[in-house]
Protein backbone atom coordinates (compact mmCIF):
# COMPACT_ATOMS: atom_id res chain seq x y z
CA UNK A 1 0.00 0.00 0.00
CA UNK A 2 1.66 3.52 -1.18
CA UNK A 3 1.78 6.33 1.52
CA UNK A 4 2.38 9.49 1.08
CA UNK A 5 4.64 10.12 4.14
CA UNK A 6 5.40 13.76 3.83
CA UNK A 7 1.43 14.32 4.16
CA UNK A 8 0.69 12.34 6.88
CA UNK A 9 3.58 13.28 8.50
CA UNK A 10 2.40 16.60 8.32
CA UNK A 11 -1.21 15.81 9.66
CA UNK A 12 0.55 14.28 12.53
CA UNK A 13 2.03 17.41 13.87
CA UNK A 14 -1.65 18.56 13.74
CA UNK A 15 -2.61 16.01 15.84
CA UNK A 16 -3.03 16.18 19.75
CA UNK A 17 0.28 14.36 20.77
CA UNK A 18 0.10 10.89 21.46
CA UNK A 19 1.70 7.21 21.91
CA UNK A 20 0.86 4.16 20.30
CA UNK A 21 1.77 0.90 22.71
CA UNK A 22 1.69 -2.07 20.46
CA UNK A 23 0.13 -5.56 21.90
CA UNK A 24 2.35 -9.24 20.86
CA UNK A 25 2.27 -12.65 21.82
CA UNK A 26 3.56 -14.98 19.67
CA UNK A 27 6.13 -14.86 16.68
CA UNK A 28 6.78 -18.42 14.74
CA UNK A 29 7.89 -18.81 11.32
CA UNK A 30 4.60 -20.71 10.43
CA UNK A 31 1.44 -19.67 12.92
CA UNK A 32 0.04 -23.07 11.89
CA UNK A 33 2.25 -24.52 13.55
CA UNK A 34 0.72 -22.69 16.99
CA UNK A 35 -2.79 -22.95 16.06
CA UNK A 36 -3.81 -25.81 18.65
CA UNK A 37 -1.82 -24.24 21.24
CA UNK A 38 -1.05 -20.19 21.36
CA UNK A 39 -3.63 -19.43 18.28
CA UNK A 40 -2.28 -16.01 18.16
CA UNK A 41 1.31 -16.25 16.68
CA UNK A 42 2.55 -13.08 14.24
CA UNK A 43 4.63 -15.47 11.19
CA UNK A 44 8.07 -14.12 11.16
CA UNK A 45 8.39 -12.54 8.05
CA UNK A 46 4.80 -10.32 9.03
CA UNK A 47 6.91 -9.13 12.36
CA UNK A 48 10.11 -8.33 10.78
CA UNK A 49 7.84 -5.99 8.33
CA UNK A 50 6.27 -4.50 10.88
CA UNK A 51 9.19 -3.88 12.91
CA UNK A 52 11.53 -3.08 9.83
CA UNK A 53 8.74 -0.29 9.21
CA UNK A 54 8.68 1.22 12.56
CA UNK A 55 12.27 1.44 12.60
CA UNK A 56 11.59 3.24 9.56
CA UNK A 57 8.94 5.78 9.29
CA UNK A 58 8.21 5.85 13.35
CA UNK A 59 10.06 6.43 16.49
CA UNK A 60 10.48 3.29 18.70
CA UNK A 61 10.15 3.70 22.41
CA UNK A 62 10.13 2.12 25.68
CA UNK A 63 7.23 1.37 28.13
CA UNK A 64 9.33 3.81 30.76
CA UNK A 65 8.80 6.71 28.13
CA UNK A 66 5.43 5.89 27.46
CA UNK A 67 5.10 5.87 31.66
CA UNK A 68 6.89 9.31 31.90
CA UNK A 69 4.68 11.03 28.69
CA UNK A 70 1.36 9.91 30.48
CA UNK A 71 2.10 10.51 33.82
CA UNK A 72 4.45 13.60 33.93
CA UNK A 73 4.16 15.06 30.04
CA UNK A 74 7.29 13.81 29.48
CA UNK A 75 7.51 14.73 25.64
CA UNK A 76 7.94 12.51 22.91
CA UNK A 77 9.24 12.42 19.39
CA UNK A 78 6.74 12.25 17.10
CA UNK A 79 4.98 9.37 15.69
CA UNK A 80 6.43 7.41 19.09
CA UNK A 81 5.17 3.45 19.30
CA UNK A 82 6.50 1.13 22.35
CA UNK A 83 6.25 -3.00 21.55
CA UNK A 84 4.80 -5.16 23.91
CA UNK A 85 4.83 -8.96 24.23
CA UNK A 86 2.47 -10.66 27.19
CA UNK A 87 2.70 -14.30 28.32
CA UNK A 88 6.62 -15.32 28.04
CA UNK A 89 6.51 -17.59 25.16
CA UNK A 90 10.00 -18.86 24.26
CA UNK A 91 9.58 -17.68 20.28
CA UNK A 92 9.57 -14.51 22.30
CA UNK A 93 13.35 -14.83 22.42
CA UNK A 94 14.39 -17.43 20.04
CA UNK A 95 12.51 -15.52 16.77
CA UNK A 96 11.45 -12.16 17.42
CA UNK A 97 14.00 -10.64 19.58
CA UNK A 98 16.99 -11.37 17.05
CA UNK A 99 14.84 -9.23 14.47
CA UNK A 100 13.98 -6.25 17.40
CA UNK A 101 17.43 -6.61 18.34
CA UNK A 102 18.42 -6.07 14.06
CA UNK A 103 16.09 -3.00 13.32
CA UNK A 104 16.93 -1.46 17.32
CA UNK A 105 13.40 -1.82 18.53
CA UNK A 106 12.77 -2.22 22.10
CA UNK A 107 10.59 -4.25 23.83
CA UNK A 108 8.64 -5.07 26.72
CA UNK A 109 8.26 -8.60 27.76
CA UNK A 110 5.35 -8.92 30.54
CA UNK A 111 6.29 -12.93 32.20
CA UNK A 112 3.31 -15.18 33.20
CA UNK A 113 5.31 -15.86 36.55
CA UNK A 114 4.36 -19.82 36.96
CA UNK A 115 4.60 -20.63 33.14
CA UNK A 116 8.25 -19.43 33.36
CA UNK A 117 8.47 -20.98 36.47
CA UNK A 118 7.47 -24.32 35.60
CA UNK A 119 7.75 -24.20 31.95
CA UNK A 120 4.17 -25.33 31.66
CA UNK A 121 1.89 -23.21 29.09
CA UNK A 122 -0.74 -20.58 30.44
CA UNK A 123 -3.93 -22.74 30.86
CA UNK A 124 -5.89 -21.08 27.75
CA UNK A 125 -2.99 -22.94 25.34
CA UNK A 126 -3.45 -25.93 27.94
CA UNK A 127 -7.39 -25.91 26.64
CA UNK A 128 -7.08 -25.06 22.80
CA UNK A 129 -4.69 -28.36 22.52
CA UNK A 130 -6.80 -30.44 24.70
CA UNK A 131 -9.65 -29.87 22.80
CA UNK A 132 -8.16 -29.21 19.00
CA UNK A 133 -6.60 -32.60 20.01
CA UNK A 134 -8.93 -34.98 21.81
CA UNK A 135 -10.70 -37.41 20.36
CA UNK A 136 -13.54 -37.62 22.47
CA UNK A 137 -16.47 -36.33 20.23
CA UNK A 138 -18.49 -34.80 22.97
CA UNK A 139 -17.68 -32.75 26.07
CA UNK A 140 -20.40 -31.95 29.14
CA UNK A 141 -20.51 -28.86 30.98
CA UNK A 142 -19.27 -29.55 34.61
CA UNK A 143 -22.10 -27.19 36.14
CA UNK A 144 -24.91 -27.41 33.94
CA UNK A 145 -24.75 -30.66 32.24
CA UNK A 146 -24.60 -28.89 28.75
CA UNK A 147 -22.98 -31.40 26.46
CA UNK A 148 -21.30 -30.34 23.14
CA UNK A 149 -20.69 -31.89 20.01
CA UNK A 150 -16.81 -31.19 20.21
CA UNK A 151 -16.39 -33.13 17.04
CA UNK A 152 -17.73 -30.51 14.98
CA UNK A 153 -16.10 -26.70 14.32
CA UNK A 154 -18.78 -25.10 15.87
CA UNK A 155 -19.64 -27.30 18.89
CA UNK A 156 -15.69 -27.03 19.61
CA UNK A 157 -15.90 -23.33 19.45
CA UNK A 158 -18.67 -23.11 21.32
CA UNK A 159 -17.06 -24.87 24.24
CA UNK A 160 -13.91 -23.48 24.19
CA UNK A 161 -15.82 -19.93 24.84
CA UNK A 162 -17.56 -21.71 27.65
CA UNK A 163 -14.04 -22.93 29.45
CA UNK A 164 -12.53 -19.63 28.92
CA UNK A 165 -15.17 -17.80 30.31
CA UNK A 166 -14.94 -20.47 33.10
CA UNK A 167 -10.97 -20.87 33.91
CA UNK A 168 -11.06 -16.99 33.40
CA UNK A 169 -12.94 -16.38 36.76
CA UNK A 170 -9.82 -18.76 38.30
CA UNK A 171 -6.78 -18.35 39.72
CA UNK A 172 -3.90 -20.21 41.23
CA UNK A 173 -4.79 -23.76 42.70
CA UNK A 174 -8.52 -23.80 41.77
CA UNK A 175 -7.88 -22.52 38.28
CA UNK A 176 -5.21 -25.67 38.13
CA UNK A 177 -7.27 -28.21 38.89
CA UNK A 178 -10.57 -26.90 36.65
CA UNK A 179 -8.18 -27.44 34.11
CA UNK A 180 -6.80 -30.96 34.83
CA UNK A 181 -10.26 -31.94 35.12
CA UNK A 182 -10.60 -30.90 31.33
CA UNK A 183 -7.97 -32.43 29.88
CA UNK A 184 -8.97 -35.69 32.34
CA UNK A 185 -12.60 -35.47 30.67
CA UNK A 186 -11.09 -35.13 26.64
CA UNK A 187 -8.38 -37.91 27.49
CA UNK A 188 -5.49 -36.03 26.48
CA UNK A 189 -1.78 -36.00 27.78
CA UNK A 190 -1.55 -32.30 29.18
CA UNK A 191 0.50 -30.23 27.23
CA UNK A 192 3.42 -29.11 29.86
CA UNK A 193 7.26 -28.10 29.80
CA UNK A 194 7.97 -30.78 26.86
CA UNK A 195 6.13 -28.88 24.48
CA UNK A 196 9.04 -25.99 24.85
CA UNK A 197 6.71 -23.37 24.24
CA UNK A 198 7.54 -21.24 27.45
CA UNK A 199 10.99 -19.28 28.11
CA UNK A 200 13.20 -19.94 31.38
CA UNK A 201 14.74 -17.21 33.59
CA UNK A 202 18.25 -17.37 31.74
CA UNK A 203 16.40 -16.64 28.37
CA UNK A 204 14.29 -13.95 30.31
CA UNK A 205 17.50 -12.65 31.93
CA UNK A 206 18.85 -12.48 28.54
CA UNK A 207 16.43 -10.03 27.18
CA UNK A 208 16.67 -7.53 29.97
CA UNK A 209 20.18 -8.08 29.50
CA UNK A 210 20.20 -7.46 25.75
CA UNK A 211 18.29 -3.82 26.88
CA UNK A 212 14.84 -4.87 26.72
CA UNK A 213 12.24 -4.16 29.89
CA UNK A 214 10.81 -6.97 31.61
CA UNK A 215 7.05 -6.81 33.06
CA UNK A 216 4.78 -8.43 35.27
CA UNK A 217 1.65 -10.51 33.80
CA UNK A 218 0.22 -12.13 36.96
CA UNK A 219 1.54 -15.67 38.23
CA UNK A 220 -1.61 -17.70 36.46
CA UNK A 221 -3.19 -15.21 34.25
CA UNK A 222 -6.61 -14.97 35.71
CA UNK A 223 -9.08 -11.61 34.84
CA UNK A 224 -8.12 -9.66 37.62
CA UNK A 225 -11.55 -8.44 37.65
CA UNK A 226 -13.27 -11.25 38.47
CA UNK A 227 -11.37 -12.86 40.64
CA UNK A 228 -11.61 -12.37 44.63
CA UNK A 229 -9.59 -10.02 45.84
CA UNK A 230 -7.43 -12.14 48.19
CA UNK A 231 -6.87 -13.91 44.88
CA UNK A 232 -6.15 -10.55 42.94
CA UNK A 233 -3.43 -9.58 45.34
CA UNK A 234 -1.64 -12.75 45.35
CA UNK A 235 -1.58 -12.64 41.24
CA UNK A 236 -0.61 -9.06 41.16
CA UNK A 237 1.68 -8.63 44.37
CA UNK A 238 3.16 -12.31 44.15
CA UNK A 239 4.20 -11.71 40.64
CA UNK A 240 6.14 -8.72 41.58
CA UNK A 241 7.59 -10.56 44.68
CA UNK A 242 9.11 -13.21 42.16
CA UNK A 243 10.20 -11.33 39.02
CA UNK A 244 12.10 -8.90 41.57
CA UNK A 245 13.75 -12.02 43.27
CA UNK A 246 14.47 -13.90 39.68
CA UNK A 247 15.94 -10.57 37.76
CA UNK A 248 17.89 -9.22 40.81
CA UNK A 249 15.86 -5.42 40.58
CA UNK A 250 12.51 -3.80 41.07
CA UNK A 251 10.52 -4.46 38.25
CA UNK A 252 7.75 -1.63 37.38
CA UNK A 253 5.71 -2.29 34.85
CA UNK A 254 2.69 -4.83 34.20
CA UNK A 255 0.36 -5.92 32.39
CA UNK A 256 -3.44 -7.16 32.68
CA UNK A 257 -4.53 -10.06 31.34
CA UNK A 258 -7.83 -11.14 29.20
CA UNK A 259 -8.22 -14.22 28.37
CA UNK A 260 -11.99 -13.79 28.69
CA UNK A 261 -14.94 -12.14 30.24
CA UNK A 262 -15.78 -7.92 30.57
CA UNK A 263 -14.06 -6.18 32.27
CA UNK A 264 -10.56 -6.84 32.91
CA UNK A 265 -9.50 -3.99 35.35
CA UNK A 266 -11.11 -1.89 37.67
CA UNK A 267 -10.28 0.30 40.17
CA UNK A 268 -9.67 -2.04 42.83
CA UNK A 269 -7.33 -3.56 40.37
CA UNK A 270 -5.73 -0.82 39.83
CA UNK A 271 -5.17 0.37 43.25
CA UNK A 272 -3.90 -3.29 43.86
CA UNK A 273 -1.34 -3.28 41.05
CA UNK A 274 -0.32 0.34 42.69
CA UNK A 275 -0.13 -0.48 46.02
CA UNK A 276 2.17 -3.60 44.59
CA UNK A 277 5.08 -0.91 43.45
CA UNK A 278 4.25 -1.19 39.54
CA UNK A 279 4.53 2.47 38.02
CA UNK A 280 2.48 1.48 35.03
CA UNK A 281 0.25 -1.37 33.43
CA UNK A 282 -1.39 -2.00 30.18
CA UNK A 283 -4.80 -2.87 29.29
CA UNK A 284 -6.07 -4.51 26.21
CA UNK A 285 -8.74 -1.80 25.90
CA UNK A 286 -7.83 -0.38 22.54
CA UNK A 287 -6.53 3.16 21.64
CA UNK A 288 -3.24 5.66 21.95
CA UNK A 289 -1.97 7.09 25.14
CA UNK A 290 -2.21 10.73 26.00
CA UNK A 291 -0.50 12.81 27.73
CA UNK A 292 -2.12 12.96 31.72
CA UNK A 293 -3.44 9.78 31.36
CA UNK A 294 -3.54 7.14 34.08
CA UNK A 295 0.05 5.15 34.02
CA UNK A 296 -1.86 2.23 35.66
CA UNK A 297 -4.35 1.80 32.90
CA UNK A 298 -2.84 2.58 29.46
CA UNK A 299 -4.71 1.59 26.45
CA UNK A 300 -2.77 -0.45 23.73
CA UNK A 301 -3.09 -1.27 19.81
CA UNK A 302 -3.55 -5.34 18.93
CA UNK A 303 -1.03 -5.39 16.13
CA UNK A 304 -2.54 -7.44 13.41
CA UNK A 305 -1.22 -9.66 11.22
CA UNK A 306 -1.27 -8.54 7.82
CA UNK A 307 1.42 -6.05 7.00
CA UNK A 308 -0.91 -3.22 4.92
CA UNK A 309 -3.48 -3.11 7.48
CA UNK A 310 -1.64 -2.80 10.06
CA UNK A 311 0.28 0.49 8.50
CA UNK A 312 -2.77 1.70 7.70
CA UNK A 313 -4.11 1.43 11.11
CA UNK A 314 -1.33 2.98 12.75
CA UNK A 315 -1.11 6.09 10.61
CA UNK A 316 -4.91 6.47 11.34
CA UNK A 317 -4.42 6.36 15.33
CA UNK A 318 -1.66 9.02 14.85
CA UNK A 319 -4.16 11.46 12.35
CA UNK A 320 -7.14 10.83 14.84
CA UNK A 321 -7.95 14.19 16.27
CA UNK A 322 -10.20 12.69 19.57
CA UNK A 323 -9.71 11.31 22.67
CA UNK A 324 -11.54 7.93 21.95
CA UNK A 325 -10.26 4.74 22.43
CA UNK A 326 -12.19 3.15 18.74
CA UNK A 327 -10.68 3.03 15.84
CA UNK A 328 -12.31 5.37 13.51
CA UNK A 329 -14.13 4.01 10.52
Amino acid sequence: MAVNSGILRAATRLARPRVLVLGYHSVVENPQDTANTIRISHARASFEAQIGALARHFNPVTIEQVREFAAEGKPLPPRSAAVTFDDGFADNHDVATPILNRYGVPATFYIMVNAVDTGTPPWYARLNFAFNTTAVREWKHPENNRTFAIASDDGKKAALNVVWDLGAALAGAAQEQFIRQIEESLQVEPLDRKSGLMMNWDQVRALKNAGHTIGGHTLSHPNLAHVTEVDARAEIQGCKQRLDEKLGQPIQHFSYPHPALEPHWNQRTLQITREAGFKSAVLTTTGPVFSGEEPLSLKRIPAGKDFDGWIWRMERWFLQTGASSRLPG
